[in-house]
């Protein structure tokens, strides 16, 4: 997905607020001023992405057809929500997620992510 204008338009307003709080730049331990200038950057976007994965990520609803067991297909138990680490391009972030547990097969899963188990 392409940034829209309106994005692109606070994203620059974001980034001069960054920019001032960014104070002075120490790039004793770079290869460069600017070196340091884009690790901070990419630090920052680094952080944005991460927090951006972790939000979408949480709020994808579950149906009710997707409590059934994966394996039996049996209908699986609500256990609440389970907080677990999600692995990102970027950094691990934790996400919470429903939990189900199958009677019949003895495990725990994850409707949102068929291949995470419990």
């Amino acid at each position: 997905m392409a940034t829209t204008q309106e994005m692109q338009s606070r994203i620059e307003s974001y980034a001069r607020q960054l920019a001032e709080e960014f104070g002075v730049i120490d790039a004793s331990q770079a290869l460069s001023w600017l070196d340091a200038v884009e690790t901070q950057a990419v630090a920052i976007g680094d952080a944005l992405a991460t927090e951006l994965v972790r939000r979408k990520a949480t709020e994808r609803p579950v149906a009710a057809a997707e409590s059934s067991c994966p394996e039996c297909g049996a209908e699986g138990r609500y256990q609440g929500e389970r907080e677990r680490p999600l692995i990102t391009r970027r950094g691990t972030t934790r996400i919470a997620e429903p939990e189900y547990y199958c009677p019949c097969c003895r495990k725990d899963f994850f409707p949102a992510d068929p291949q995470h188990r419990g």
